[in-house]
């Protein structure tokens, strides 16, 4: 019991990297969601996939993608009926996590396939992908 109070803040550190790891890596996976890049993004662009941008209001009028659907991660479990369910479904944040917890959540109300876009908003733009600013 000593060794647990003078390692508390250890013990919780641990904790939360594995919540992360959960949230970012396991959790996905299990659901069924897979990783895109900005490539193989492009390659099923044909399919007329719904681009999902999960970031906040602020992140969203600094650039976001032109076709993107502005659902904040927040508002996603509310807002899904939104995504349409006939077509691939892609999810995009800033770096890749809260999009990855994002489309769990779409991957467990039923939508398939579900991506989660790696690497995020920055990836986008560094691949030379369209970026819009504004509403």
């Amino acid at each position: 019991m000593d060794a647990i109070q003078q390692n508390i803040g250890y013990v919780f550190m641990g904790l939360f990297v594995a919540w992360m790891l959960w949230q970012r890596m396991l959790a996905p996976k299990l659901s069924g969601v897979s990783s895109i890049s900005a490539s193989e993004y492009m390659r099923l662009r044909d399919q007329q996939p719904t681009l999902v941008d999960v970031r906040t209001l602020g992140e969203w009028t600094s650039g976001h993608a032109p076709d993107a659907l502005h659902i904040p991660l927040h508002e996603i479990d509310a807002r899904k009926h939104e995504v349409a369910g006939d077509k691939p479904v892609v999810v995009v944040c800033a770096s890749g996590n809260r999009s990855a917890v994002a489309a769990t959540t779409l991957a467990r109300a039923g939508f398939k396939p579900v991506y989660n876009f790696s690497g995020g908003m920055s990836a986008w733009q560094g691949s030379g992908l369209p970026v819009k600013a504004g509403a």
